[in-house]
């Protein structure tokens, strides 16, 4: 994807996660930031937003329904984004509309 940091968090996740995926933000112009990733599994797709500095750099920004962790540390990133798509903390995907 990026050769950055971003590369290890997702090969991570799509270890710890089975089926996950991972959608990269389109940007219509050159100059919008297209750092931003949606993960997620089977029919819902926007579990987790994941931020990242330029070239998949950190600091990494994990957000869900109910949970935001900013974060320079691989691991702890892979946590958040694990946690988010697999621990319930946003629901199953069938409880949502």
């Amino acid at each position: 994807m990026t050769d950055g940091p971003v590369d290890q968090v997702f090969a991570q996740v799509c270890q710890a996660v089975p089926g996950v995926i991972i959608k990269r933000l389109a940007v219509t112009r050159a100059s919008d930031d297209d750092n931003v990733y949606f993960l997620g599994v089977g029919t819902v797709l926007d579990r987790v937003q994941f931020d990242t500095g330029q070239g998949g750099q950190p600091p990494f920004l994990v957000e869900t329904d109910s949970c935001r962790v900013v974060t320079s540390d691989v691991a702890e990133a892979v946590a958040a984004v694990s946690a988010g798509l697999g621990s319930g903390d946003v629901g199953s995907g069938d409880d949502l509309p």
